[in-house]
């Protein structure tokens, strides 16, 4: 080949490749992603303008400044989510809903004290404990604060509401094993097993396994 004619086409693809090179190319998978989320995000700015005009229109409706705290959340905005929660509370005073989503947002960015006082005054308001859901919430962050003993407490007070409920007594296994009581934890891990608990199955059955090596799974079942 002519060595000009080479030098050129040499001096070509090193052009084209240093053009290509300039730009991020992402993966489809990736790009996917990226715009899944930018959209998700224009939905949200969409929805919020919408209701940030709703509850200047309708002042004396909680369930807009309710709607404005789910979307802040979203957008990882608490300080407006929590005053939007509070303006709700004033119009809606002791409904336990806003202490409930405000206790989530408190848990999520670790201000753990505050979560407990919203979880408690969400339990407080409720005459009838007929429904487990904010015991165990109160429940799990206990065992985030390390306070195991009141977390057995309201693990106990769960399966009081539905003793069929599997989850507390997958956690009141592991409560068992942190004090080192090996029996009742095993009871507790076979009843989460009974009550029909799925989502933890694999790790329970292991965990029963290591604890009784000559265990036979279909005991338990």
């Amino acid at each position: 080949m002519n060595t000009k004619i080479y030098l050129a086409m040499t001096i070509m693809a090193l052009m084209l490749f240093s053009g290509c090179a300039t730009q991020t190319i992402r993966p489809i998978s990736q790009q996917m992603v990226i715009d899944s989320e930018e959209s998700h995000s224009t939905i949200l700015d969409v929805k919020l303008d919408k209701y940030n005009k709703l509850a200047s229109d309708f002042p004396k409706e909680p369930r807009y400044q309710e709607r404005l705290a789910r979307i802040y959340w979203q957008q990882a905005d608490h300080g407006n989510a929590l005053k939007a929660l509070e303006k709700a509370q004033k119009i809606d005073p002791g409904n336990p809903r806003y202490n409930f989503i405000a206790a989530q947002i408190y848990e999520g960015i670790g201000s753990f004290k505050a979560a407990e006082q919203a979880y408690l005054a969400v339990i407080d308001a409720s005459e009838e404990m007929d429904y487990s859901g904010p015991l165990l919430q109160l429940a799990l962050l206990y065992m985030q604060m390390e306070k195991s003993d009141l977390a057995f407490q309201y693990f106990e007070k769960c399966l009081e509401v539905d003793p069929t409920f599997a989850e507390p007594h997958y956690w009141i296994a592991r409560v068992h094993l942190l004090n080192r009581n090996r029996e009742n934890a095993i009871q507790s891990f076979e009843r989460y097993l009974r009550v029909g608990g799925a989502a933890r199955q694999k790790e329970v059955l292991q965990t029963l396994q290591a604890l009784q090596p000559d265990l036979r799974i279909h005991d338990i079942r």
